[in-house]
């Protein structure tokens, strides 16, 4: 099975409100603002290695293809 990336998971999910009871969600768990948790979706900014893990745990998938980055 393939791992879905934080934005793809993101997608996956229904309409608007689930996708803001989302954000609201990692927004809490990681302790940042709905901004932050945009602004990771738009590929923008990158969390921290802490907080992939914690949001990695909130999710119950691997970090690893959370952030996938194209350096190699």
């Amino acid at each position: 099975m393939e791992q879905k990336t934080f934005r793809e998971i993101y997608e996956a999910l229904d309409p608007v409100p689930p996708k803001t009871k989302w954000i609201l969600r990692i927004a809490k768990a990681t302790m940042r603002s709905e901004n932050a948790v945009r602004m990771w979706l738009s590929g923008r900014q990158i969390p921290d290695l802490l907080v992939q893990s914690v949001i990695a745990k909130e999710l119950g998938v691997p970090v690893e293809g959370l952030f996938p980055t194209n350096q190699k």
